[in-house]
């Protein structure tokens, strides 16, 4: 589950589908990081493949998606709708419809007209992501 905080007040939750776990094959253990991390960089759509995160995968035009660690993120998933089970390769999958309110929700907010936008002095601190999973 994904809740989203103003302060100590919770103003969204929705389900999301995490890293699917293997304790027997290394090689289908998929873990979302777990940690303090900040959005350092916001698309509207992009690419997404496994050059940082070691697994093996390629997904075009990906909405709505906000790397926190390396190659990881909080994203829309179009091609599956089982939000609130582990089904990543250690993304953190959410609904399009969800994808699209926490996107326009945390910061760095995206200039009109811009399709990217990267934490910075100028843009601002991204939004702090803390993981549990």
């Amino acid at each position: 589950m994904l809740v989203a905080f103003e302060g100590t007040r919770p103003v969204f939750g929705t389900l999301v589908s995490s890293g699917r776990r293997s304790a027997t094959d290394k090689e289908k253990d998929f873990p979302t990081p777990a940690g303090s991390f900040r959005i350092r960089e916001k698309h509207v759509t992009t690419t997404m493949d496994a050059n940082e995160v070691d697994n093996k995968f390629e997904l075009r035009d990906v909405p709505w998606v906000q790397y926190f660690e390396k190659g990881y993120a909080m994203h829309a998933a179009y091609w599956h709708d089982e939000y609130g089970t582990p089904r990543s390769h250690g993304c953190v999958n959410l609904s399009p419809i969800d994808a699209r309110r926490l996107f326009l929700w945390t910061d760095p907010q995206l200039p009109p007209g811009w399709h990217a936008v990267y934490a910075s002095d100028e843009t601002g601190k991204g939004t702090i992501v803390y993981s549990h999973i």
